[in-house]
Parts: structure tokens; sequence; C-alpha cells
């Protein structure tokens, strides 16, 4: 293996750790809640990444599940499981509830949450694309 190749092994810092935490207690309840955290939580040009499709692009100012309830969906966020590191964090969760159409929706998912100067740089997230056909009508 070429050394320029290697992975690279970050070890943490307790100090990264801890603003890491600090964030992510900001920005949890207002996700939980379905609305986006206050601005001084974000970077500027924060993006998200979603494993469906597999396009980047720069959040909009209303999160997607908000999108979906103003289109009719009723959805919740439950079994919320957070993991801290140095430069950011991992969310597991299950979004449930139903889709526009009043079909029952269960989305398992995982968001990994990656900060830049101590702010929320970058989403990625994970989710069962089974799971989404039937939050987006397909059926």
């Amino acid at each position: 293996m070429r050394e320029d190749s290697l992975p690279v092994i970050e070890i943490p810092t307790s100090e990264g750790v801890d603003r890491a935490a600090a964030l992510a207690r900001r920005w949890l309840p207002a996700f939980l809640a379905g609305r986006r955290a206050d601005d001084d939580v974000y970077a500027a040009g924060v993006s998200t990444w979603h494993n469906i499709g597999e396009r980047e692009a720069e959040i909009e100012q209303t999160p997607s599940r908000t999108r979906q309830e103003q289109a009719g969906a009723d959805l919740r966020v439950e079994d919320v499981r957070v993991k801290v590191f140095d430069g950011g964090w991992v969310l597991q969760s299950v979004a449930v509830g139903t889709n526009a159409d009043g079909a029952p929706v269960r989305i398992p998912s995982c968001l990994v949450v990656t900060l830049r100067e101590g702010k929320i740089a970058r989403f990625e997230e994970y989710a069962d694309s089974r799971a989404t056909e039937r939050l987006f009508g397909a059926r």
C-alpha cells in the first residue's frame, strides 16, 4: 500500500469532544422539533449529502422534514441515539408517521454531522432507500 493512500486515523481530544457535545446539545432540540436551529450553529455554506441520489447541496433554510410535513406528511423522530466525536457527531434515529397519502412510513437513518471551526459544516444522511419510497408516495 502506498503511503499517500493510507487511511487517516484521527485521535480525539477531550476539548474537541466537549465542544462538539455542547453544539450537539444546542442543535438537537431543533432537529427533533423538525425546525432549523439558530443560524449561529451553522458554518457558511453548510451542505448536506444524501446516500439516496448521492448529491451534495447547500442546505435550505427549512429542514426537509418540515417541507415534507408542509406537503401533508406527519412525521416524528424516535429511537434517537447520538455519539459525539472530536469534530462532530453521529445521530441514529427512525422517522415514523404517515406520508401525504396517509400511508405509514418508518425510515431508519444515520446522520453524520461534521464541524468546521466549531460550527456545523456538513450533514451526511444515510437512510433506508426502500423505506423512503413510501414517504415520497412510490408504491
